[in-house]
């Protein structure tokens, strides 16, 4: 069985692609920050239920030695690594004349410091394996579109679309194919809080109508995403994110 790490997946987005890759036939390695140990391991007991073959680690992957330690337990336990998934990311919506150097640092530390460290010691497993293998990471189309009161995602996410394509062209010779996934708003516990945000400075009440309002504009079919439909499901199509997985 191929095998996926995926950061940042004990819910959200991350948990749909955990989910999603054991139904397709990986072993999967679910993997969040320690406080989250809980939510980590109702994903693994969900998948292990099904029958799949998953197991979670705690790992902050702003912290080289984590990451590294997150790479050698996956093969310890499952004999290789093929795909990393680094989806972990957070949300910092304060306004840029607000932001802290505190708030700033955190969001590249998580954001795009994360990604390196998940593509770097990831490719270098992979290339030790030889075989090629897949790198994908969260970007966002924040990191095409600026928006507004969120600087440091913002920049962020463009780092992270400048490191995917960088990182493409150097471990193509190596059999290893880079990408990102850039969805617009998608209806998790993050994106929420962006919407409690806008609601109270607007003095509006209802949450629920303000992140419709928000999310709407970045969708042309005026739909409400939610994480599965970035992962894929049997009831709709298997996103992009299949795709990058395949060999085509």
């Amino acid at each position: 069985m191929p095998v996926a790490i995926v950061t940042g997946s004990s819910g959200g987005i991350g948990r749909g692609i955990a989910l999603r890759l054991a139904e397709d036939g990986f072993d999967v390695v679910v993997n969040d920050i320690a406080s989250k140990k809980t939510d980590i391991d109702a994903v693994v007991a969900a998948l292990t239920a099904k029958g799949k073959r998953a197991f979670g680690i705690s790992a902050d992957v702003s912290d080289q030695a984590q990451v590294v330690e997150l790479v050698s337990k996956t093969v310890a336990e499952f004999g290789a690594l093929n795909v990393m998934v680094a989806n972990a990311g957070i949300l910092e919506t304060t306004p840029l004349l607000e932001l802290s150097v505190e708030q700033w640092d955190r969001s590249m530390a998580i954001n795009l410091r994360g990604v390196f460290l998940c593509f770097t010691i990831a490719a270098k497993q992979m290339i030790k394996q030889g075989g090629g293998g897949k790198l994908i990471a969260a970007c966002s189309i924040s990191g095409y579109r600026p928006s507004g009161k969120a600087p440091a995602y913002c920049s962020s996410k463009w780092g992270v679309r400048g490191l995917t394509q960088t990182a493409a062209l150097e471990l193509g010779p190596h059999g290893i194919t880079v990408n990102s996934y850039c969805p617009g708003s998608v209806k998790t516990g993050m994106s929420l809080v962006f919407a409690e945000r806008l609601a109270k400075e607007r003095g509006e009440a209802n949450v629920e109508e303000v992140y419709k309002s928000s999310s709407h504009r970045t969708n042309a079919l005026g739909q409400e995403l939610y994480p599965e439909n970035i992962a894929g499901s049997k009831h709709n199509m298997r996103w992009g994110y299949l795709f990058l997985l395949s060999r085509r």
